[in-house]
């Protein structure tokens, strides 16, 4: 099995990404694939492409996705509510939800931050923040998230993201798309994938808040998370 991984930027700056995991036959096909969608993403037309292939040497983790739902909301507000009320279900205080719509809201990050109960930010680099990579969903979970209408195919690329942090053992996920007409966000946490509707306006930024139950001491627990988070690989079916 094979990892493919695209990066586009334009000016130094990340237009879109993409990843999967296949076997050694279907590289090329999603070569292909990876470069049309780099091509034809909203932000524009990227400058740099980068296009990385490694073979997987260690074992895959092979998981099934979590439940999905999709909440419709009518309002910015409402939806905002909606995404409050499955956090705190977690236990994750109203303040440190806020804190984390806050990064949300300034954008601007390739990766996600990483926050803990008390509202700190663990992750080392606060400008890149964490990617969640080496994963891919099956062709069969693809096939079926389309066919039942349970989402989009940014909910395909989203679905293994959510599922293998919430595997690793990240309490929940708040996440908001950066494509300035994508206003469908999520919430991810142990009881399933929540697709929210209208969580933010047409036009406004997004980004990726992974919420953790470990503390700045913890140094070992957080560095282990990370370095899963970026290299274990998964597949989610």
């Amino acid at each position: 099995m094979y990892s493919i991984k695209m990066r586009a930027s334009r000016n130094g700056k990340h237009i879109s990404g993409a990843e999967t995991i296949v076997e050694r036959e279907k590289v090329e096909e999603y070569v292909l694939r990876f470069i049309r969608r780099a091509f034809s993403h909203e932000l524009g037309t990227p400058d740099f492409i980068s296009i990385k292939i490694e073979e997987i040497q260690e074992d895959i983790e092979y998981v099934p996705h979590l439940p999905i739902t999709t909440l419709e909301c009518r309002s910015k507000e409402e939806a905002r509510e909606v995404a409050r009320d499955i956090l705190k279900r977690e236990g994750i205080k109203e303040e440190v939800i806020e804190e984390a719509f806050k990064i949300v809201e300034r954008g601007g990050m390739r990766g996600a931050s990483i926050m803990n109960l008390q509202g700190e930010r663990l992750e080392p680099d606060k400008e890149r923040g964490v990617r969640v990579k080496c994963i891919s969903t099956s062709e069969e979970l693809r096939e079926k998230i389309l066919r039942e209408k349970l989402g989009t195919e940014r909910t395909v690329d989203a679905i293994g993201i959510a599922t293998k942090a919430i595997d690793l053992g990240v309490i929940a996920e708040l996440c908001i798309s950066d494509n300035p007409s994508y206003t469908t966000g999520y919430v991810a946490t142990k009881r399933g994938y929540f697709r929210i509707t209208n969580l933010k306006e047409r036009g406004e930024p997004g980004g990726r808040v992974f919420f953790v139950d470990i503390s700045r001491e913890e140094k070992e627990r957080l560095e282990r998370l990370i370095r899963d988070l970026e290299n274990k690989p998964y597949i989610i079916k």
